[in-house]
């Protein structure tokens, strides 16, 4: 994610997880919390269609699992609109808190609640002026779509989502206002918008009968509700409907933090997907945007046996990885065609070396104590008992560099000619 280097550590943007198409899935591992690590393999092998009209998105905002606080809707005095999934109805005024036990839903508000509510399966939430909710952080954000409160089926747990269901159009602008700094340039704004457009239409094509399409985390991309700021606005805007296609498919909008100056390619990165070969996400050619980019180079100490650790919990006992010891040495043995990092040699303290994927280590590493490797594309010795490495990017590398668009935008380039740039051969059609 471009926009917070003081909070960067959580922001790879649609990657926080790589497998063969990044999306999210229905299990949830924690209480109460949005699932930044939490994904799953979308099961689709078929090329995605480019769709006809503009698709409602489902937002899931939280998941609450368990008799834990209950969540806190709508402002004092704020007028709030309460239907059940049969369609009947009460009004009443914030604050509302909501939570579920075993017989149903616990209201408590300024009324009486009909007893027919609290055994619904859903409650769908509304109001003219916009919802205020705090989130799993903390902070209280305004959402001006439909908030569904949605029971999981559960045997062994209670466990419940909240769910926004809002145009494509209107949810854009949190995105933009969640992914980029308020200071990026206008054009830099409608690429990003492009590509979180196309991105979050895949989901929807895909997830067709699953509770909700995305997340409000990085784990899709992020979200932060309804914003004031005019400049998303216009940026969404002035792209309305328009969409990355290739041919007559359309075009997963991949996007990350900074590339490091050479792109991954979305098969690499992401997983080998037929939506994921097309020839717009095979990365950029030569030359780099992002060297400004806090991330383009750093460096980082970690403990080797704790990486060595990490990786171990996420292979089976079958993979040769299984036995894993303190990781001495990391070396890249095979650069993609844009000599991109892409292979690696891990050495434990066994002697033994181990090869992976840099886009497994990066998966891998975000067990580590201290956070996930701001990328796979790393190297490093072991000095002084620590595992030093050095490495490039943040993020996947794949689609759009935040980073990339941003110094293109303020070079005076437009739009176009950074869509054309990070999705080479990919065309802009206005679906709706």
């Amino acid at each position: 994610m471009g926009r917070s280097f003081s909070a960067i550590v959580g922001f790879i943007c649609c990657t926080s997880v790589i497998l063969p198409l990044v999306a999210c899935q229905d299990e949830d591992v924690s209480p109460r919390q949005s699932s930044e690590s939490v994904a799953v393999e979308i099961k689709s092998s078929i090329r995605l269609p480019i769709p006809e009209e503009a698709p409602v998105v489902r937002v899931r905002l939280m998941h609450v699992v368990g008799n834990l606080e209950p969540v806190v809707f709508a402002k004092d005095g704020a007028s709030l609109r309460i239907e059940d999934d049969h369609g009947n109805n009460f009004n009443c005024k914030g604050p509302v808190t909501i939570h579920r036990d075993q017989d149903g839903w616990l209201i408590r508000c300024d009324q009486k609640v009909p007893d027919h509510i609290h055994a619904s399966n859903s409650l769908n939430l509304s109001s003219a002026d916009g919802i205020e909710m705090t989130d799993d952080s903390n902070e209280t954000r305004r959402y001006g779509g439909i908030i569904q409160c949605l029971a999981v089926p559960d045997d062994q747990k209670i466990r419940w989502d909240v769910i926004e269901h809002l145009s494509i159009e209107d949810y854009l602008p949190g995105v933009l206002a969640g992914e980029l700094y308020a200071h990026w340039g206008k054009q830099c704004q409608a690429a990003q918008a492009i590509a979180a457009r196309s991105f979050v239409s895949m989901s929807c094509a895909e997830r067709t009968g699953r509770r909700w399409d995305v997340v409000d985390t990085p784990a899709s991309q992020a979200y932060v509700g309804q914003v004031v700021d005019p400049l998303t606005h216009q940026a969404v805007s002035m792209t309305k409907g328009m969409i990355l296609t290739w041919g007559k498919e359309l075009v997963p909008g991949y996007f990350s933090s900074c590339c490091g100056g050479r792109a991954a390619t979305a098969t690499e990165a992401i997983g080998p997907n037929p939506i994921n070969s097309v020839k717009p996400l095979n990365g950029h050619g030569k030359g780099a945007y992002c060297q400004d980019a806090p991330l383009y180079e750093w460096e980082r100490t970690v403990d080797g046996s704790e990486l060595a650790s990490a990786i171990r919990e996420h292979v089976g006992k079958e993979s040769a990885l299984s036995g894993i010891q303190d990781i001495r040495s990391i070396r890249i043995v095979e650069n993609n065609q844009h000599g991109r990092g892409v292979r690696l040699s891990l050495k434990d303290s066994s002697g033994r070396t181990h090869e992976m994927t840099a886009a497994a280590l990066a998966q891998y590493s975000g067990a580590l104590p201290k956070g996930a490797l701001y990328s796979g594309w790393v190297e490093g010795q072991t000095k002084s008992g620590s595992l030093h490495l050095s490495g490039r990017g943040y993020g996947h590398g794949a689609g759009l560099c935040q980073y990339g668009a941003a110094a293109m935008a303020d070079q005076g380039k437009s739009f176009w000619q950074i869509i054309e740039f990070y999705y080479p051969q990919a065309e802009i059609k206005k679906a709706w």
